[in-house]
């Protein structure tokens, strides 16, 4: 992943707490604590053309 492609996701604080439980939900399903990390695209720096 290229850094200037991602950045980290700014979510609402609902969106967060969904994250938040599908953690601790895929963390009890396979045995040991898990992350989730939200980036979002920088579209300025999109260079797909």
């Amino acid at each position: 992943m290229h850094e200037d492609a991602y950045s980290l996701a700014i979510l609402n604080p609902d969106d967060l707490e969904e994250i938040k439980e599908l953690e601790q939900r895929f963390s009890d399903r396979i045995g040991h604590p898990i992350s989730l990390i939200a980036y979002q695209a920088n579209t300025e720096n999109d260079k797909s053309d």
